[in-house]
């Protein structure tokens, strides 16, 4: 297989090493090679960074869906109706959520929501506290899925010489649709060995800070944006 592989260069290389038709059989391994493609990003957590502003919060509500480009939540930053920016929201647990909005009660929000929880589903989302004045924006960051390879010339977003997990994680298939149990057998090991290669490169990533508990004594932030007060 070429350095660096294209989507062309994997098509070539499974269909050569599978001995599978040219014309017939592409398609289906386009199909297997997005498939094992997609399935080592999840199971390594190597996603690729994206930022998705909300639309503006309704008034008086008290959730909203998680952007479709977002797959895994790192902060929320909201933004007041005034275009105040406020610090990052506190995830917490549902049953402080609704703890916090029993205690609130008939009172009015003053402020942009503070903390909230994912609901996870076919449509995510998440509940926040304190319920929304109306207009305000919640800007997510965190990492999505790219995009399938469709072109020739696509690239996979892992890098060389891990795209070895994606042309084998095809190669299963194609041993399945040939009902190759010996192949099978041989392929299953090749995927696992490269994708616990993949595993442990993405593990590596990263800073070079330690990983250590931050304990926090005060915040740049005020806890209104009105009152200058620790948090």
């Amino acid at each position: 297989m070429a350095f660096p592989a294209t989507f062309q260069d994997m098509q070539n290389s499974v269909i050569d090493k599978a001995r599978l038709d040219v014309d017939f059989d592409v398609n289906r391994v386009k199909d297997w090679l997005n498939t094992a493609y997609f399935t080592a990003i999840i199971e390594t957590g190597f996603y690729q960074t994206a930022q998705v502003s909300s639309p503006p919060l309704v008034a008086d509500s008290t959730s909203t869906p998680v952007p479709a480009g977002i797959h895994k939540i790192e902060f929320i930053v909201p933004t007041g109706v005034d275009g105040t920016i406020w610090g990052p929201m506190t995830s917490v647990q549902f049953e402080d959520l609704l703890k916090s909005r029993a205690w609130q009660g008939g009172q009015v929000s003053t402020g942009a929501p503070s903390r909230y929880t994912y609901r996870s589903g076919p449509q995510p989302s998440i509940e926040y506290w304190p319920m929304a004045v109306g207009g305000e924006v919640l800007t997510f960051y965190g990492w999505g899925l790219p995009g399938p390879m469709s072109a020739p010339t696509d690239p996979p977003i892992i890098p060389e010489p891990y795209t070895r997990v994606i042309e084998y994680g095809a190669l299963i298939h194609a041993a399945e649709y040939q009902k190759d149990v010996l192949l099978i057998q041989q392929y299953q090991g090749d995927y696992q060995d490269w994708l616990t290669r993949f595993r442990g490169y993405k593990n590596k990533l990263g800073t070079t800070q330690p990983d250590q508990f931050l304990v926090e004594f005060s915040r740049p932030w005020p806890k209104r944006n009105d009152v200058d007060q620790g948090y």
